[in-house]
């Protein structure tokens, strides 16, 4: 059997969920015979790691493409056209397809393409034995944006500029609906993370993948509180609802939580963007950046935290805090698609405060700590090792090719 997976990402280092997800893919798909990735990637990315030799892909290439935001003639232009989604870079179509048809070798068996951008890039081929991995439903990550209160404070413009961004963000939603609908009508599968999102996209074909992680040879997590207390948030912060969410605990938790536990640290440990910098404040702040291992800043940590106010998909950070046995506090939209219950294997809050208070529990009841990371490795044990996704990944794979 043979695989082409167009990619809109390339997965090493394996640095973030996106990453992680596709990684594993690409590890199932080589059980079933030789695989060929082709990699979209931004012009800026820098951080390539060679592809594992022991994964023994049969060919890889990248096409770099430009996907700074439009000049104000281009996003005009994107307005104008009535079902591409804004966010889509549609000029770079044609070089990526054209790269596409140059770089795609023989028959396939399957075609497998990871995310929206890499088959709308690719020229949305019409090919019989195909599967999207949607990953994230960027209405839902809309919608979830849209219903971020405003600053009840603000002056008379910035309620207009809030009203004209809505209405954008409307729009948007929209032409994702009928970009996700266009698709399934195209392929055979369409794949979502988990059963909450199959239930908000009811698009035929559907099928859910859930995410997974692999299990440490040793977690990182520890059962004492270090001194300082640390609290970990991590993910790029060039993704836009992880630059809301940093912002947000740095601005309106952290201060709350220091008032608790006086001597709370908090780690921001991603890819910055260049307006990170704001958030560095140390040693109460302190902007890490990337590193090469996260399990290093794990081992660090007494709470991870997941701050995210929108956002769609599932968390692959939690899943991975439950592996290495370090306790989660997060939001409901932030947790939403894992199999998880408020006070069983996580705590849930959803505004500074509560967030605050939850952070500081598990500072400091080391009890409410052993339990929620026990329940959390097990069910983690249970769902979300990556073994599992790779042998749905094969059954889907075949399934599809047949």
């Amino acid at each position: 059997m043979r695989t082409l997976v167009i990619a809109a990402d390339y997965p090493w280092p394996q640095n973030s969920g996106s990453r992680i997800r596709l990684a594993t893919t690409l590890q199932a798909l080589r059980q079933c015979g030789d695989v060929d990735l082709f990699a979209i990637v931004s012009r800026s990315r820098q951080d390539f790691d060679p592809p594992p030799a022991e994964l023994g892909l049969a060919r890889v290439e990248r096409c770099a493409i430009d996907d700074r935001p439009p000049s104000p003639g281009r996003f005009a232009l994107s307005v104008a056209r009535a079902t591409m989604p804004f966010e889509v870079p549609l000029h770079n179509r044609p070089a990526v397809a054209s790269a596409v048809r140059r770089f795609a070798s023989g028959d396939y068996d399957l075609w497998w393409f990871f995310r929206v951008g890499a088959w709308v890039l690719a020229q949305r081929p019409d090919v019989a034995r195909a599967v999207v991995d949607l990953d994230d439903l960027e209405d839902q990550k809309i919608l979830a944006r849209i219903s971020i209160p405003g600053d009840d404070h603000a002056g008379v413009s910035a309620h207009l500029r809030r009203l004209a961004r809505a209405t954008l963000w409307h729009e948007e939603m929209r032409r994702w609906r009928v970009l996700h609908r266009r698709i399934s009508r195209r392929v055979v599968v369409s794949l979502v993370c988990s059963e909450l999102d199959a239930e908000r996209a009811p698009l035929r074909g559907l099928g859910v993948l859930p995410n997974g992680y692999e299990p440490p040879d040793e977690p990182a997590g520890r059962s004492a509180v270090g001194d300082p207390p640390t609290v970990l948030f991590h993910g790029t912060l060039r993704y836009p609802p992880n630059a809301d969410g940093a912002q947000f605990l740095v601005q309106e938790v952290a201060p709350r939580l220091r008032v608790l536990v006086p001597q709370a640290r908090v780690r921001l440990v991603g890819l910055a963007a260049p307006t990170s910098a704001d958030l560095h404040g140390p040693p109460a702040v302190t902007l890490v950046g990337q590193v090469p291992d996260i399990a290093t800043e794990l081992a660090l940590a007494d709470v991870v935290v997941v701050p995210l106010r929108y956002g769609s998909g599932t968390r692959v950070k939690i899943i991975e805090a439950f592996a290495h046995n370090v306790p989660v506090v997060s939001t409901t939209l932030g947790a939403e698609g894992l199999d998880v219950r408020d006070g069983e294997h996580l705590l849930l809050a959803d505004d500074a405060p509560a967030l605050a208070q939850a952070c500081a529990r598990l500072l400091t009841d080391v009890a409410l700590r052993a339990s929620l990371v026990d329940k959390a490795h097990a069910l983690f044990l249970a769902r979300y090792q990556a073994s599992s996704v790779r042998a749905e990944v094969v059954r889907i794979a075949r399934a599809v090719a047949r």
